[in-house]
Order: structure tokens, then sequence, then C-alpha cells
């Protein structure tokens, strides 16, 4: 009794003492147990107060990350077809998935059980409903980027409910993310994942900043946990357990929540039944997921190991998996515009010499967690996307509050990258491609992709000018200044759905070639492509079954002989005028040509005609 008559004479002696001798890390650690107080009739004019903006910018800035989401998404959906390789790859699957009443992945006919099945499920129920379309993939895309924003606002107000205005930068910085702004219409698990792992994480902070929650608060708090987990691990696979599950288990370890008051933070440790609480929790909860995946694995019939299910340095399962090496290229364009924000970095360089509260350093942990989920994906770019939330709310925490001084006028250098990009894109109409291939293959030694030839001129002088005008803009609030960086990458994605909606929309659109692959398999033809496929024609083409995949050209030659009146597609670079035989059909995939070759003209020309480049 006298330890808790200490321990709240202490809060109490904090909270009243004078601001003038407070770090920022003190007030995290006072206003951390104030997340299930009612918030006062004067909440808004508090804010106001808080951070010097006015009733009508909060107001503003409350609506406008939703305005960067629909703009976002309804132009891609207006202007810019679902793409291969992931996009395509997954609508395929599930399209076989429907054909073959299979609850298992289907990739080129073949059963995947190591693909993580739950956004199939989902595609296949919409597709019940909706019938097959992809509106609906794109949609689930759409809704959850969604929820994502609306989440990342509460968990904001959760670490720090005395600090009004990090929910709304904490949405600001979410919504205004390039990788963000790029995935939140995709066809892709890691954008269903993203607010699935927030409302987890979430229910861990409302655990450790209420320490007055009633037993059905916390078992529900434990249950949304646990649910969170199985879906995380049923959309992305066993890389999951290195997200929630770290974050679970060592969150008592992060000091100085109100749940840590007493003679020292140990005393929140000294008790084994907490600690022991925690543990069987995060166990019982991954055992749930193991015991989920053991049922598929039994449904699925077998398969590969356990260790294979989802991503994987060593799995060949998706798309996602190649090439991660360039992770370590994009992750800075996923990253951007925040990632070139002076007044971030300044923010970051004072809250170190202040301290970090509670709040800060369960971010901070939420961080690595998401790193080493990322890392232990295949440390590819989609496995990367949620280090979005973390960064998103150790940023808001940064800029709620902070001091504003002429220097830190910012929007300069993210402005210039744009301005660079715009110019990029205006040079490209004025070079002439050809010189410009021949620079690309000295450079690069590949082949200039065919849709950088096609760019339009709109695009590049919208976003020079665009660009140029963000960043001449001098908003004298903290809020207004943020808002302004947000809107360079909602810039950037509008001038891509124009490009799209304008130029671009033909070569990525792979229609035309799945059609052709249909008639062809409609009039009794075996389809067969040479070289890397997971199904990028399948569902364009309603395919009823999946072409034969022939690796390399004696496999090629061997199907062309047992199959004289059947047909084999394939890429190819360089010049499509002079073609060494006569194709069923002509026409590009992306970033490369594509053409349809009867049997006959592979076995004629030897082969010739699946070469990589005519010329």
């Amino acid at each position: 009794m006298l330890k808790a008559c200490l321990s709240e004479l202490a809060i109490a002696t904090r909270r009243n003492h004078r601001s003038k001798g407070r770090t920022d890390a003190d007030v995290d650690h006072e206003g951390a147990g104030l997340v299930n107080e009612k918030p006062a009739s004067n909440e808004i004019a508090g804010v106001g107060a808080e951070t010097g903006a006015s009733h009508f910018l909060l107001s503003v800035a409350s609506v406008l990350p939703f305005v960067f989401w629909a703009i976002a998404v309804v132009g891609a959906f207006i202007a810019r077809p679902p793409t291969a390789p992931i996009e395509l790859e997954i609508l395929s699957s599930a399209w076989h998935m429907s054909l073959a009443r299979s609850p298992v992945a289907l990739v080129n006919g073949a059963a995947m059980p190591e693909i993580p099945p739950l956004q199939y499920w989902l595609i296949l129920a919409g597709w019940k409903l909706f019938g097959v379309t992809e509106v609906w993939p794109r949609l689930m895309s759409a809704l959850a980027s969604l929820a994502a924003i609306i989440l990342i606002g509460g968990t904001a107000r959760t670490l720090w409910p005395h600090r009004g205005t990090t929910p709304h930068f904490a949405r600001i910085i979410l919504a205004g993310l390039g990788g963000f702004v790029l995935t939140s219409s995709m066809i892709a698990p890691e954008i269903l994942a993203l607010p699935v792992a927030l409302a987890g994480f979430r229910a861990i902070a409302r655990l450790r900043t209420n320490p007055a929650a009633g037993f059905v608060q916390r078992v529900l708090l434990w249950a949304v946990f646990a649910a969170a987990l199985v879906a995380d691990v049923f959309l992305v696979g066993w890389s999951a357990l290195a997200l929630l599950p770290l974050i679970g288990l060592f969150s008592p370890h992060v000091a100085d929540a109100v749940s840590d008051t007493g003679t020292a933070f140990s005393s929140a440790l000294s008790g084994w039944k907490l600690w022991r609480w925690r543990v069987a929790v995060v166990v019982l909860s991954g055992a749930a997921a193991a015991l989920a995946w053991f049922w598929y694995h039994g449904i699925a019939g077998g398969g590969r190991t356990l260790f294979d299910f989802g991503n994987g340095w060593n799995d060949e399962s998706t798309e996602a998996t190649r090439q991660e090496s360039w992770t370590l290229v994009f992750v800075p364009l996923m990253l951007y515009p925040w990632i070139c924000w002076k007044t971030l970095w300044r923010a970051f360089a004072r809250q170190t010499r202040d301290g970090y509260g509670f709040g800060f350093r369960l971010s901070i942990l939420y961080l690595f967690a998401a790193v080493l989920s990322g890392f232990v994906s295949g440390f590819q770019l989609q496995g990367m996307l949620p280090i979005a939330a973390p960064l998103a709310l150790l940023g808001a925490r940064l800029l709620a509050n902070q001091a504003i001084k002429p220097k830190d006028f910012h929007a300069v250098l993210p402005g210039f990258l744009a301005l660079m990009l715009g110019l990029f894109f205006f040079l490209m109409n004025m070079i002439p491609t050809a010189h410009l291939d021949a620079l690309w293959r000295q450079l690069f030694n590949v082949p200039l992709p065919i849709w950088l030839g096609g760019s339009g001129l709109a695009s590049g002088i919208l976003l020079f000018v665009g660009g140029y005008a963000l960043a001449q803009l001098s908003p004298s609030q903290q809020l207004s200044r943020t808002l302004q960086v947000a809107c360079i990458p909602i810039l950037l994605i509008t001038c891509v759905n124009i490009e799209f909606a304008n130029s671009l929309r033909d070569f990525f659109d792979l229609k035309p070639t799945a059609t052709r692959m249909r008639e062809l398999q409609d009039a009794g033809q075996e389809i067969a492509v040479y070289g890397p496929y997971r199904g990028e024609f399948d569902y364009y083409g309603r395919l009823s079954k999946s072409p034969a995949v022939l690796r390399t050209k004696s496999d090629a030659m061997a199907w062309a002989k047992a199959h004289p009146r059947g047909a084999i597609v394939s890429r190819f670079d360089g010049s499509a005028l002079d073609l060494p035989a006569l194709p069923y059909y002509r026409g590009v995939a992306r970033d490369r040509w594509v053409a349809i070759w009867p049997t006959s003209a592979v076995l004629d020309t030897k082969g010739s005609v699946l070469a990589t480049d005519f010329q």
C-alpha cells in the first residue's frame, strides 16, 4: 500500500512540475497513461494553441491525407491496368484456382502450397459475389491502404495522447510516402498486411499504455493481436513471425510507460506473472498460426517443407524474391520525399538531445522488427513495406510541436529531385530513341526498355512546373509545410497516371497478346511460353489451361517436334521490323517485344526465332 501511494505521489509530482525544466521525453512519459481519458470540449482549440495552427489548417490537415489517397487510387484505377509480373501473377493464380475449385494457389497449373493463400481466398470470395473482375482485387488493396491511414492516426493518439497533432502528422507522412502511394492500389499481399500489422501493434501499445484496463478489455486486445498475427502469416508467410511476436515479447522491456512507475523500471518486470502472461499469449498466437498452417498443408496435399511458406531467400514461390539486391536501390525511392527532408533530420537531432519517451522507443522496436521481417522475407522491396508504419509514427513524433526557424525551409531538395525527374522525361521526347538505346546499352549492357521511348511530353511538363511551384512555396506552419512536402509524391503519381493514360498503357496492357493466345487455344492449338513465365497472360486471356513453360532452347525444339500445330510465345529485344520468320502475332509486353510463333517456324529456323535479339 505504501509503495502504491509513493508511486502515485511521484506521478503527481512529475505532472505538476514546471514545463520549463522538462524535456520532451519527460512529457511523453507523463502523458502515456491518458489513453482512455475523454477529450476536452476545447480539444481542437488546445491543439491549435499547441502548434500555432488555425482551426481551418487543422481541419484541412485532417482531410487532406484521405484526399491524397483518393487521388492516387482513383487515378490508378482509371489510367493504369494491372501490370506484370506481380499483379498479373496473382490474378492468374486466382483465375486457375476458380476454374479448378482449388484452395491452393496454382502457378502454371501446379499447386504451390508454399504461397500464403489468404489474399487468394479473399479474391475468390469477391469474385463469387461480384463476378470475375480485376476491380475487386485492386479495391481490396485500396481499402487496406485506407485502413492503414485511419489506423496510423489512432496508433499515434494511443502512443502520444497528450500531443494532439501526432495523428495529423502520422497520416500525412504515411499518405505522402512514395512507396505507400505507389502500392496503395497494387495487387500485392504486402499492402494488405500493412493495416493488419498496425492493428496488432496498436493492441500492444494500448496494453502497455493503459495499465488500468479491465480483464475483458485486455483479453480483447490480445485477441486482436493473435488474429492479426495469424492473418499476417497467411498473407506474407513465416517472415511475419519476426514482426508482431517480437514486439509482443520485448514491449515489456521498453521502459517509461505509465505502467512502469515505481522505484525503478525493474519493478515492472519483477512480477513474473506479467512476463509469463505475455510470453504465453505470444507463444499461443504463434502456435495458432502453426496449427492453421498444418491444416492448410493437409488440404493442400503436402508439398514443400515448413520453412518454405511465404517469401524467403531460398524460396521461388513469388516474383518478389527475384533480384533482392535491387531493394538497396529502391528503398530510398520508397521513402521519398521524407528521406531527403532536412526538417526531419533536424528534429531527430533535437530529439536525440532531449531523450526518448516510451512511445518513441516502442516505435523504434516496431521499426527494428519490420526491418528484420523484411530481411527474413528475402530483403525485397515489397517485404520492406511494413517499415512505412513505424517510420510514419517516428516522423509524426519528431515533427509535433517542433520549433520552426527560417533556416528550416526544406521543400527545395525533395522538389529538386522531382524537377530532375520531370526534366528527364522532358528530354526523352527531344533525344532520338535510337541514340538513347545505344547510350543505355553502353551504360547498363541491356537494351533500353521500349516503353521509355514512348513516353509523352505532357507529364514531364506537369512534373517540371508542379515541382518548381511546390518548391517555391514557403508556408509558415509546420503542419502546412508537411502537407507541402507530402504533395510531391502525389504530383509524381498523378504524372505517372497521366502518362499511362496517354502513352504507356499500350506497353503495359497484355490483353492483346493474351487474347490472341486464347483464340489459338480455342482453335485447338497447344500453347507454350519460352523462358521464365509465371502466368502473366493467363488471366487476361482467360486461358482454360496454363501454357507449357520451356526453359531452354532444346526443350523448345523438342516441344515443337511433339506439337507440330502448336505455338510458342517468346520475348525479344531490338527491332521488330526485321524478323527471321512470320509470327502469328507481334506485340509488346512491358519493356520487351513479344511474338507468337507457329512451331513450324521454330523448326524451320532451327530455333533462331527464339533468340532474344534479332539485330
